[in-house]
């Protein structure tokens, strides 16, 4: 019985570590190497990689501010704009309405329908002030939002990248690294204090020597 149990257990590793080595980490290469290969969604992805870099400074420069209904609306619109963008890039140069890219059995299609639709979803959850405020700060954040984003650009500009459950496993551990990234960048950046922080601190260090 042992000895079954043993040997299960190293099928199931050596079997992970094949799909680990031969399909998970070449996927994972291919999307995060995908805007190199392909320059024209770059348009697309600078200005968001900007924003989402940027709104960690921000946020971890003035960390006791919250992100605001207004700031989480904003960043669901983005997804919807960009989900746009996505169906255009999809169906406009192959000369087909969505109706028949859906019936040919366009994956690429299916992204973005899937994108505008969690986007027009957080929208109205957003203008409607409907979830609990730390919960939708959350899934409303710019590292949240844009990342999904960013993502489902590469997968949808990629002519290489099948949707599958390999490419949304290594979407989805991509997403958990670089949030882990940008939390750390989060958290290393100085939090501001006003010239008056500063000197009721300088008094206060003064006061207990």
């Amino acid at each position: 019985m042992l000895n079954e149990t043993v040997s299960m257990f190293t099928s199931a590793a050596n079997i992970t570590t094949t799909y680990i080595s031969t399909e998970l980490y070449p996927r994972g290469v291919a999307i995060v190497d995908a805007p190199f290969r392909i320059p024209t969604m770059l348009w697309m992805l600078i200005p968001i990689l900007a924003t989402i870099i940027l709104m960690e400074f921000y946020f971890g420069r003035y960390k006791e501010e919250e992100l605001g209904w207004n700031t989480a609306f904003g960043n669901a619109l983005v997804l919807t704009f960009v989900s746009i963008d996505l169906f255009r890039h999809t169906y406009e140069p192959i000369g087909i309405t969505i109706k028949e890219a859906l019936i040919s059995g366009n994956t690429k299609i299916v992204i973005s329908i899937v994108l505008f639709g969690l986007a027009i979803l957080l929208v109205l959850l957003d203008f409607l002030h409907f979830l609990p405020k730390k919960f939708a700060y959350l899934i409303n954040s710019s590292s949240f939002i844009h990342m999904i984003a960013v993502l489902g650009i590469i997968v949808v500009y990629s002519n290489n990248i099948p949707l599958d459950w390999t490419t949304l496993l290594a979407c989805t551990l991509i997403f958990i690294l670089a949030n882990f990234i940008l939390h750390i960048v989060y958290w290393i950046i100085p939090e501001y204090r006003s010239p008056l922080q500063r000197i009721i601190n300088i008094d206060n260090k003064d006061n207990s020597k």
